[in-house]
């Protein structure tokens, strides 16, 4: 099962909390790490070659001149090398062609962004001061005297700093020197400030249009489930993932800004240039389905569709707040009207954080709590096998015992220490700390993999020393082949050891992997007896403890297929017993997966249901008159080809009866054909309002379909109406099913409940049950 996404945004908690970037050795400033990290990807401004940025050491007027110079897009001033303008800046100065440059550039020329001193001379080695670097940056956005004001270097201080050109630097007087931090911070603030003319000077910096307004997400270093070379962002609601120039620096992660293309290979990252953005981090104590609560002891509300991108992927809110845990740090990023836009959960654990117990030397630090599966377990519920992941910043041990077993299918570059491999017809990266694992393995042989809470690979061992069958859904199937989506997270596809009768799409099985790659389908197993009241609010079954992301399943009849319930769905807090089908559970015993036998109506589609016939043709019959009674061929000339008498083929009209549903899928009105192997009940030759087990909508394959008919309540007027979520009749409020299908008798048509207000005043309403067995009312009827 999959607990907990250890690398769900890879912030850096320590670069958020202010500590090192690990580009440089000697920055504990975030912003200025990623200022630095940004200028130093482009090659604007680097270190000493040795891991340090030296951010305290001044700067000289021509080194701030080569920087001005490349953040215009200068990459290389040797055209200008041979030039000398000023009498103490030879052509053999190391910065001659960047000075030369200013002036003998078409494009810098223009901006007259130096000028030197009134005995003719430029000064290279003077340190540079504040009031000079306001006006060489002032000038690079093609600011002049007339635009700043007279006075001399006061204006354009003044200037700079009402553009947020100064915005985190150190206080300075207007003459005193200032440091390579404050360059850096100076020159990122200039790159992403408009020019007079609303122009972005870093357009010039980029080799393709740059992305604005971009989030970065994750890199190889915090997410080992990518590849090398690979950077992750989050864009226009989307996750997207692009190939590298170079590697990112971690001070990055997290950032809104702009990505950077390479100037050669143009589809490539070159740098992420951080933006000003509404972010806030908090620490947490809890998180609930509506609602985040700080250490702080503020709460702040989410809404349920907020994206949380988890593993690499987004889910909503309401799908992920169990994934957020007490004293995680998170990010909150706001858009321009503050409202949330996305959460990160700050979390940077990779692989090699992990352990197997009882084949690595591991000691769980003293104090550190030990969670599987959600639910706090003691030492002693540690079992061998266990991949057991340290998170210092919660002092928590998660524990997962998540583990497939298959065929050994590929490996590269060595099978015995591989970066890749492929087991059960999925690829999985492997970590340097998992590779050396695999020096028992053989390829072509059963292979069990040790995976950790975000499902990368920590650790393989060989089938004949530990073996797993797997659990979970089936998604798909034929005669041949089946698809299973794992408890774990991950989906599988392979051919059947036989065909398997009624596998049908939604079927809840245990299977394994034989030694010729084909699957077997095994025997689930059901609890014999009731296994107790679950209370949701207080996740436990009985006396069981329920992980807090528990998959949870539904179907309408025993033996029917299953649908998947969202929590949110589950519109009670006390689920009986004995409408509890399956329960699985974790080592520890903690329930990780239920199958509930129509509890909570949510397994139930609604609309209009109709029998239909869909016509085609079999070719039968065909006499051979060119085969002797040996089988050989006797060499016929019939015109159709020398094997059939046309006069003998018959094509026979076959019917295929199916069930057809029209009904409301996310607002819109759709229409879905199931096959059946015989009449369902309720029809009656026309469009009739019945409710269908959801699952079979996707399903594959033949079905003995139930069907329930709806209970007429009664007819209201449109004052009755609460919204669009409930409807008050004879004094008694019914809530109603979101997504409600509304039948317009008049032409047997499907509307939305929006639109039969604005055209009815009339309305029936149908309910899947009666109100004190908390019925709601799933079908509007107007005409």
């Amino acid at each position: 099962m999959k607990n907990r996404s250890f690398t769900c945004l890879s912030l850096s908690l320590a670069l958020l909390a202010g500590s090192a970037s690990a580009a440089f050795n000697d920055i504990q400033n975030t912003d200025l790490a990623q200022a630095a990290a940004s200028l130093d990807a482009l090659a604007i401004m680097q270190g000493d070659g040795s891991g340090n940025f030296e951010p305290n050491r001044s700067l000289t007027r021509a080194e701030f001149t080569k920087l001005a110079a490349t953040s215009l897009g200068l990459a290389d001033a040797t055209a200008y090398q041979s030039y000398t303008l000023f009498p103490d800046v030879l052509y053999t100065h190391w910065a001659s062609g960047y000075i030369a440059a200013m002036s003998k550039s078409p494009e810098l020329a223009k901006k007259q962004i130096i000028r030197g001193n009134p005995d003719g001379t430029f000064t290279p080695e003077k340190p540079v001061t504040y009031g000079e670097a306001c006006t060489m940056l002032l000038r690079m956005l093609d600011y002049t005297t007339a635009d700043v004001g007279p006075i001399w270097p006061s204006d354009y201080v003044t200037k700079a700093q009402s553009l947020h050109i100064t915005d985190g630097t150190q206080k300075h007087g207007e003459n005193d020197p200032i440091t390579r931090a404050d360059a850096a911070v100076m020159l990122r603030n200039t790159l992403r400030t408009p020019t007079k003319g609303g122009e972005k000077l870093y357009t010039a910096l980029s080799g393709s249009a740059p992305v604005e307004n971009s989030i970065l997400l994750a890199t190889p270093e915090t997410d080992p489930s990518m590849s090398a070379g690979q950077i992750r962002f989050y864009e226009n609601g989307e996750i997207v993932t692009r190939p590298s120039a170079n590697p990112l620096d971690n001070a990055l992660i997290g950032s809104r800004g702009i990505v950077l293309f390479d100037k050669t290979a143009t589809n490539k990252v070159r740098s992420f240039l951080p933006e000003v953005s509404q972010r806030e981090t908090h620490k947490i104590t809890r998180a609930e389905r509506q609602q985040l609560v700080t250490t702080e002891g503020t709460s702040i509300s989410v809404g349920r569709k907020v994206p949380v991108v988890v593993g690499g992927e987004l889910r909503d809110y309401i799908e992920a707040w169990y994934d957020i845990h007490a004293n995680d740090q998170v990010s909150l990023y706001y858009d321009k009207e503050h409202n949330i836009e996305l959460i990160s959960i700050d979390t940077v654990l990779s692989s090699g954080d992990s352990y197997v117990w009882g084949m690595d030397n591991i000691s769980i630090p003293k104090g550190y709590r030990i969670e599987r599966n959600g639910v706090t377990i003691e030492r002693g519920d540690l079992k061998k096998y266990d991949v057991v992941t340290l998170n210092p910043t919660s002092q928590t041990a998660f524990v997962s015992n998540s583990r497939i077993t298959g065929l050994y299918e590929e490996a590269s570059p060595s099978f015995r220490f591989p970066d890749k491999i492929k087991v059960l017809g999925t690829e999985f990266p492997v970590s340097e700390k998992a590779a050396p694992t695999f020096d028992k393995a053989q390829l072509g042989e059963q292979i069990t993999l040790l995976l950790d809470s975000n499902n990368n690979v920590r650790a393989a061992v060989p089938g004949k020393e530990l073996a797993s069958s797997m659990r979970g859904i089936i998604t798909a199937s034929t005669e041949n082949e089946i698809t299973v989506q794992l408890f774990n997270g991950l989906t599988i596809k392979g051919p059947l050891e036989k065909p398997v009768p009624n596998l049908a799409s939604g079927q809840m099985i245990n299977l394994n992997q034989d030694q010729h790659g084909f699957f077997r389908v095994l025997e689930n197993t059901r609890p014999a007896t009731n296994p107790g009241d679950w209370i949701v609010s207080r996740g436990v079954l009985g006396s069981k403890p329920v992980a807090p992301d528990v998959q949870v399943f539904e179907r309408t009849d025993k033996g029917g297929p299953l649908y998947q319930l969202k929590p949110e769905e589950i519109g009670t807090d006390v689920i009986s017993g004995s409408k509890i089908e399956s329960v699985i559970t974790d080592p520890s015993g903690t329930v990780i997966a239920l199958v509930l036998n129509d509890a909570t109506g949510e397994s139930w589609v609604w609309g209009l249901v109709e029998g239909v016939s869909e016509k085609h043709t079999e070719t039968r019959g065909g006499k051979d008159d060119t085969t002797k009674p040996d089988g050989s061929d006797q060499g016929g000339d019939n015109q159709d080809g020398g094997n059939k008498d046309k006069d003998d083929i018959l094509e026979i009209p076959v019917y295929d009866y199916k069930v057809q549903i029209t009904t409301l899928i996310d607002g819109e009105v759709k229409t879905f054909k199931i096959d059946v192997d015989e009449q369902v009940e309720g029809l009656t030759g026309k469009p009739t309002p019945l409710g269908l087990p959801r699952a079979a909508l996707t399903n594959v394959g033949e079905l003995k379909l139930t069907s329930k008919k709806p209970i007429r309540v009664g007819a209201v007027t449109l004052t009755e109406f609460d919204g669009y979520s409930s409807v008050k009749y004879n004094g008694a409020v019914w809530r109603i099913a979101d997504n409600i299908p509304v039948w317009n008798k008049k032409n047997d048509k499907i509307i939305t409940l929006r639109q039969a207000k604005a055209d009815f005043n009339a309305f029936e309403l149908y309910a899947d049950a009666p109100l004190e067995k908390g019925g709601q009312i799933r079908m509007i009827a107007v005409s």
